[in-house]
C-alpha cells in the first residue's frame, strides 16, 4: 500500500530540515507601515545560523538592536509579503550579525510571515575574494550537517512552507517511492508532480559522476537512509562532484543532504534535499584558471631572477656582505619558486586536469632513495632516521610522482617538525590488494582541536607555524589529494608533545586516469 503524504507526520520532515526558520508576526504603525515583528516559533537552526538565542515570544528590535537602520528592506518586504501573501526570495547582509543570508519569505495568513534563510557568508566572501583580488577562493561549500527540529504548526501550513523553500525537496516512503515533490524541485528536474508521485525515487533521480559514468542507486545516499537501522536520524551530505540529469536529458552539478524519515522509532522514508551548485562550480573553476594562469607568468620572471643570481655569484667579485645579501635574495626566490609550483599543483587538481599513469615499481627501493635524499637533512638536526619493517621488496603498479610526492612530503614534515636528538620511522607492509606505509616521529605534534583542519588548504597547526614560520599549509592537503587519486587514503594518530604517525592506504594496483597535466615536484 503506497504511503500516502497526509499519513506522514509533516513535522517528522521538518525536523529533517537544515535551513533555518522562523514563523513570525508583523506589526504595522498607526499609518500602516512596518514597525517590527515578533518571532512566534524558531526551529534549532535559527540560533545555529543567526546566533540569537531565546527568540520565541520577542521582537527583533529587542533581539537585534539597530535592525531597522542597518535593514530595512527586511521590513518592507516582510511587511509586503504579510499582506500581500505573495513569496519573495532575496539576499541581504544583516550589518549587526555579521551575515549574509538567502531568505525565502511567505505569508501563511495576512499579518503573519514564515522566513527560510541560508547562512551564505562564505559564498559571499569567496565573490568578493574573486572579483577584487583574483586571488585564491574558500570552498563555497560546506557540509549542510546540522539537525532539524520539530516545528509546532498545522500540517497545512507545514506543506505550503516546505513548498515555498528555495532548494529542492524530495520525500519518500519505506518502498523508495515517491510521496512529494515540491516546485523547485519540478522546474530543477522538469517533471511535473504528476509524473513524480509514486514513481520510485531513481526513475526520476538520475545521477552521473563527472566523467558522464551513472551512478547506481543502490550505492546513493537515498537507499542508504532506508537500510538504515537506528532509531535517530543520520545525516548524509554529499558535495563531491555529482550531477542530476533533468528529464531532457541535460544535468547539473548538485549539493544535497539526504535523511532517513524516522517516526516512532521506525524508518518509514527519506528525504532529499538538494540544490544546483553551478555558480559555485563556476567560480571554483575560474579561481583555479587565475591561479593556474598567475603562477605560470610568475615562473617565467623568477627563472631569469635565479640565473642572473648564479651568473653574478661566478663572475663577479663580491664582499662578504655582499655575498650575505646575494645569498638571501636567492632564498627568496627559491622559496617563491617553491610556493608556485605548489599552486600549480592546487589548481591541476581542483580542475581534474591531473593525470594518473600507474607503472610497476619497488616501493622498498622508492623509500629507501627518499632516505637518502633526506639524510643530510637528519645529520644536520641529529635526527634518527630508520626504515624498520618492510618486506624485501613490494611491487605496485602506481603513479611515481604521486606517490613520490606524498612520501617525500611525510617524510620532510617528520624530519621539520622533529626537535634535535628525535627519531623519525619509516615502516611498510603489504595487505590484501593494498600496501601501507607509516611515517611515525617524536616530534611536536599536533594540537587536538586543529587536528580536524590538517589536510585542509592552507591550515598549519599553531606549534609548527612557530618552528618553521616559512611553510605554506599546502603541502598535506595535495599529498591527501594525491592519495585519492590513486584510490587511497590518508589519516594520521598525534598527541601534542609527542609526536606523530601519518598513515597512507593505497592499492597494489593504481588505475590509471586521464588528464593534460602532471604533478610539479619540489625540488629534492
Amino acid at each position: 500500500m503506497k504511503l500516502g503524504l497526509s499519513e506522514i507526520d509533516y513535522r517528522s520532515l521538518f525536523d529533517n530540515m537544515i535551513d533555518g526558520l522562523a514563523y513570525c508576526k508583523m506589526i504595522f504603525d498607526a499609518d500602516g507601515l512596518p514597525a517590527d515583528f515578533i518571532y512566534i516559533t524558531v526551529n534549532e537552526n535559527f540560533e545555529k545560523l543567526t546566533g540569537l538565542k531565546e527568540a520565541e515570544g520577542k521582537k527583533v528590535t529587542e533581539l537585534i538592536p539597530g535592525i531597522r537602520a542597518s535593514n530595512s528592506e527586511l521590513f518592507e518586504i516582510y511587511g509586503k509579503v504579510s499582506l500581500t501573501g505573495k513569496p519573495e526570495k532575496f539576499e541581504t547582509y544583516v550589518q549587526p550579525l555579521g551575515r549574509w543570508f538567502s531568505i525565502s519569505v511567505y505569508s501563511p495568513k495576512k499579518n503573519f510571515f514564515v522566513a527560510v534563510f541560508q547562512n551564505i557568508t562564505d559564498r559571499k566572501e569567496i565573490e568578493k575574494d574573486l572579483e577584487s583580488a583574483k586571488t585564491a577562493a574558500r570552498n563555497v561549500l560546506k557540509d549542510l550537517e546540522i539537525e532539524k527540529k520539530k516545528i509546532a504548526e498545522t500540517s497545512a501550513k507545514e506543506e505550503a512552507i516546505l513548498a515555498g523553500i528555495a532548494d529542492g525537496c524530495i520525500a519518500v516512503n519505506e518502498k523508495g517511492e515517491i510521496i512529494l515533490i515540491n516546485q523547485t524541485a519540478q522546474k530543477m528536474l522538469g517533471y511535473t508532480q504528476e509524473e513524480s508521485i509514486g514513481k520510485l525515487w531513481h526513475e526520476i533521480l538520475h545521477r552521473e559522476d563527472e566523467s558522464g559514468n551513472p551512478i547506481s542507486p543502490e550505492k546513493g545516499a537515498i537507499r542508504a537512509a532506508l537500510s538504515t537501522t537506528t532509531t535517530t536520524t543520520t545525516t548524509t551530505t554529499t558535495t563531491t562532484s555529482s550531477f542530476y540529469l533533468r528529464k531532457d536529458r541535460t544535468k547539473f552539478p548538485i549539493s544535497r543532504t539526504v535523511s532517513p524519515i524516522i517516526l516512532e522509532g521506525k524508518v518509514i522514508g527519506a528525504v532529499n534535499i538538494f540544490r544546483d551548485i553551478t555558480r559555485e562550480k563556476e567560480i571554483d573553476r575560474e579561481k583555479s584558471e587565475f591561479v593556474s594562469l598567475a603562477s605560470h607568468q610568475l615562473r617565467t620572471p623568477l627563472t631569469g631572477i635565479e640565473w642572473t643570481i648564479e651568473l653574478f655569484s661566478k663572475k663577479e667579485k663580491l664582499t662578504e656582505e655582499g655575498r650575505k645579501y646575494l645569498d638571501y635574495i636567492h632564498y627568496s626566490a627559491v622559496r617563491l619558486s617553491n610556493l608556485i609550483k605548489l599552486l600549480l599543483n592546487v589548481s591541476r587538481i581542483e580542475s581534474s586536469s591531473m593525470s594518473v599513469v600507474s607503472k610497476p615499481l619497488d616501493l622498498v627501493e622508492l623509500i629507501n632513495e627518499n632516505m637518502r635524499e633526506h639524510q643530510a637533512l637528519c645529520d644536520r638536526g641529529k635526527i634518527s632516521f630508520i626504515f624498520s619493517k618492510h618486506p624485501q621488496k613490494l611491487i605496485a603498479t602506481t603513479d611515481k610522482n604521486l606517490i613520490g610526492y606524498i612520501i617525500q612530503n611525510l617524510v620532510s614534515n617528520a624530519i621539520n617538525y622533529t626537535p634535535t636528538g628525535g627519531k623519525v620511522e619509516m615502516l611498510l607492509e603489504e595487505k590484501k590488494d593494498s600496501l601501507q606505509f607509516r611515517v611515525q616521529d617524536t616530534g611536536i605534534g599536533i594540537p587536538k582541536k586543529e587536528q580536524e583542519h590538517i589536510f585542509k588548504k592552507f591550515a598549519r597547526a599553531s606549534n609548527a607555524s612557530i618552528v618553521k614560520p616559512d611553510g605554506t599549509g599546502l603541502g598535506l592537503y595535495i599529498a591527501s589529494e594525491a592519495a585519492k587519486l590513486l584510490g587511497g587514503k590518508i589519516w594520521f594518530e598525534s598527541d601534542e608533545g609527542k609526536g606523530s604517525t601519518f598513515f597512507v592506504q593505497l592499492p597494489l594496483m593504481s588505475p590509471d586516469r586521464a588528464g593534460n597535466k602532471e604533478l610539479v615536484l619540489e625540488p629534492k
